[in-house]
């Protein structure tokens, strides 16, 4: 699908998808299409003081003291899983719908607490206390009172040593991240391995001094801890038999999770709530209907819907977000002869977006100050600008020249495809999944990305939506060699522990998911920078290094950072206590971190 040559207004990109050259189906998802829905709602304008706002954004209380147990939280996802294998299933859903749920860590992050966020300081889990005698060797020494599932074959066994020796074994030769951690799998990785002393004690020996070593330790899609009887006792791929704060009492593929809470955690912070469903609900329209309903206690409510979802229903609670540290990418295919192995090709994509139209649009930026609620937006630049000790910004002088190449200017860009010898327009495949892996607005972002590239004509787009699994995983995503497919590729984001784990996986010539370089060439430049910030234990000279490599990015553009985004906003329902009070330092941490501290308050359920 080739998008049209009509240039959309600033601030239209939802509401007049159609300019994109969008399908109906888009148009009514957006809010601008859907007459019928319309029809039914009060369209006056919003009136709303900036105080009333205030008045009623949750101050994040902690009510823990009145807590009372009991009771099963009603949430959704809008997708099913792979398999329930986070050590070795091909893709990340195995580690944030089982993994952080289900199985315990070497390391947990704490939480923040009200108005303090997250840092990424790191607890033990079943490490009691380490010690790291030189700079190359942690010495790991395990809790006794952390016990696998009391169901068949791990009858409530101990965790040992010898079962995060098993895990790292199993790691290292399966997980589809193991080329961010293991020597074996990585030769620039840092742990070369995690060994049993005996019973309770481990060795972790790395191949030089690594920074973030404990974060990196703590995150959920790298090691967790499996029982060994997962080799041959059970089939970990659709059972699963952990120590962590919960269980999979009830999974039915494509239909439902039941989580519910272990009774022999060993955290004398014992869940609060009997546990958590999640019925799988891949339409966002479905999603919302039963939030309204009350029958869905959370939802991620889409900007453009929250002003009219309050007014409509006043009791919902509002949470002011921070700024995530999440940040997806546009890449490039670089096999021979491609077009964007130009940096000028690669540079015009990126002055075909509108940055202030795609944050105000998808954030609802104009709304939200209409209606006087608290909003603030910022640019991204190859870090994310919820980054906060890293991020440069873009619509500031500390990126140097490269800032040029994010502002939107097509008549630049239109110049820079002539010289580079493309006067007639680039003709490039557009390639995005369109089912609900990345959530059900995925796709939609994916449409307006290629109505933006598209739009003057000189980017001539075909739309190529692969299958996840079978086509976009292997042949876009986990690649042998980086760039090897055609055209653009609208990629979402991985998560990880510390900007140290985005740098080296996306950027650095070694990663199996590296984004930017020419095959296993990369660029020598990038892979020093990004070499020297993850060896560096002084702060300041950590900051200064990944700052210096944004300024090379934003030069070369070898990927398009999506363009930005907003502190928006959290709805849920007022009976849904402690939501927002503990905070997790990644999302997909919160089920032992966060989660167990919320509970259900029947005193306010109207449900």
């Amino acid at each position: 699908m080739e998008a049209n040559r009509y240039r959309p207004t600033r601030r239209a990109a939802l509401r007049g998808a159609a300019m994109f050259g969008a399908s109906a189906a888009f148009i009514a998802a957006c809010g601008g299409g859907d007459k019928k829905a319309e029809e039914t709602k009060d369209s006056r304008p919003i009136e709303v003081k900036q105080e009333e706002v205030k008045s009623f954004l949750s101050t994040r209380p902690d009510t823990g003291a009145q807590a009372v147990p009991g009771g099963v939280i009603q949430g959704l996802t809008t997708a099913d899983v792979t398999n329930l294998d986070p050590l070795s299933s091909p893709s990340f859903t195995a580690a944030a719908s089982a993994g952080t749920w289900v199985y315990s860590r070497l390391f947990t992050y704490k939480p923040g607490y009200r108005d303090q966020p997250a840092k990424g300081d790191v607890l033990g889990d079943i490490v009691e206390k380490y010690e790291q005698p030189e700079p190359t060797k942690l010495i790991l020494k395990l809790r006794n009172d952390v016990f696998f599932d009391e169901r068949p074959p791990t009858n409530k066994r101990a965790v040992d040593a010898q079962d995060v020796a098993f895990s790292w074994k199993k790691f290292e030769s399966s997980n589809i991240n193991r080329t961010d951690v293991a020597t074996k799998a990585n030769p620039t990785a840092p742990v070369e391995s995690i060994t049993a002393i005996d019973n309770s004690t481990l060795e972790v020996k790395l191949a030089y001094p690594y920074s973030p070593l404990l974060s990196m330790l703590a995150f959920n899609r790298y090691l967790v801890i499996m029982p060994r009887e997962s080799d041959g006792g059970f089939d970990p791929r659709n059972e699963v038999r952990g120590s962590g704060a919960w269980r999979l009492e009830n999974y039915q593929r494509s239909v439902k999770f039941e989580y519910r809470k272990n009774p022999n955690w060993h955290s004398k912070q014992k869940p609060l709530v009997e546990g958590f469903d999640f019925p799988i609900v891949p339409e966002y329209a479905a999603g919302l209907a039963q939030f309204r309903a009350k029958r869905v206690w959370y939802f991620a409510v889409r900007p453009e819907d929250q002003i009219q979802l309050k007014k409509d229903l006043p009791e919902l609670v509002v949470l002011q977000d921070e700024f995530s540290r999440s940040m997806q990418q546009i890449k490039f295919g670089f096999r021979p002869g491609s077009p964007f192995l130009d940096e000028r090709v690669r540079r015009a994509v990126s002055m075909m977006f509108d940055r202030d139209q795609w944050i105000d649009s998808f954030g609802n930026l104009s709304a939200f100050k209409d209606a006087g609620w608290p909003v603030s937006s910022r640019y991204h630049s190859h870090v994310s600008s919820g980054e906060e000790a890293y991020w440069l910004d873009p619509q500031k002088n500390d990126l140097g020249e490269g800032a040029a190449n994010f502002k939107y200017n097509p008549g630049e860009a239109k110049k820079l495809l002539a010289a580079a010898g493309f006067s007639g327009g680039v003709p490039a495949d557009f390639t995005y999944i369109t089912s609900g892996q990345y959530g059900a607005t995925f796709p939609k972002y994916a449409e307006v990305a290629m109505g933006m590239i598209g739009a003057t004509g000189d980017f001539k787009l075909k739309q190529n939506n692969p299958d996840y699994q079978t086509e976009y995983l292997p042949k876009y995503w986990y690649l042998t060699n980086a760039g090897d497919f055609n055209g653009i590729c609208f990629g979402a984001y991985t998560t990880f522990f510390d900007i140290s784990g985005y740098l080296k996986a996306y950027y650095h010539s070694s990663s199996n998911i590296q984004q930017i370089g020419f095959g296993k060439q990369g660029d020598p430049r990038v892979d020093s920078l990004v070499e020297q910030q993850e060896r560096e234990f002084d702060a300041a000279k950590r900051v200064t290094i990944i700052k210096d490599l944004q300024r090379h990015l934003a030069t070369k553009m070898y990927t398009i950072p999506w363009p930005g985004q907003t502190a928006g906003f959290t709805l849920y329902w007022p009976w849904l206590s402690n939501r927002g009070t503990h905070r997790a330092y990644t999302a997909e941490t919160a089920p032992q971190e966060v989660l167990q501290t919320w509970w259900f308050d029947k005193s306010k359920y109207t449900g």
